[in-house]
């Protein structure tokens, strides 16, 4: 599991430049609408801002975190430097399946919060 997030991640490395603008510009926005919009505006752009700062902030945090996983141990290592790999990677495991939780929290709160906002609209 953890190669296929570091494949998914190596491959979309271009893309952390502009998702971290899209990320500032949209949180930008985000803090715009709280604190400058009135409160019909606010009540119509609330939710789409919230949603598109938080998938972003989840697609950097993911092609941060597993751009670089710990290579595998190999017999050739001491028992010590097996030992910190296989911990090294446990936590990945660990922020893998965290991510994982995450992401089909997120969208299903995502689905939730577009079905109220289209409720308003």
């Amino acid at each position: 599991m953890l190669e296929l997030f570091e494949k998914f991640a190596q491959r979309h490395q271009p893309w952390r430049r502009p998702l971290l603008v899209a990320l500032v510009l949209s949180a930008a926005g985000f803090f715009a609408i709280v604190t400058l919009a009135s409160s019909e505006s606010l009540d119509n752009w609330l939710i789409p801002s919230v949603l598109l700062v938080l998938w972003l902030l989840l697609f950097y945090s993911g092609l941060n975190l597993f751009a670089v996983v710990p290579a595998k141990a190999d017999a050739t290592h001491n028992w010590r430097q097996r030992m910190l790999r296989h911990l090294h990677r446990g936590c990945y495991h660990l922020f893998a399946w965290f991510m994982m939780l995450v992401t089909v929290a997120w969208a299903l709160t995502s689905l939730q919060l577009i079905a109220a906002w289209l409720r308003i609209m």
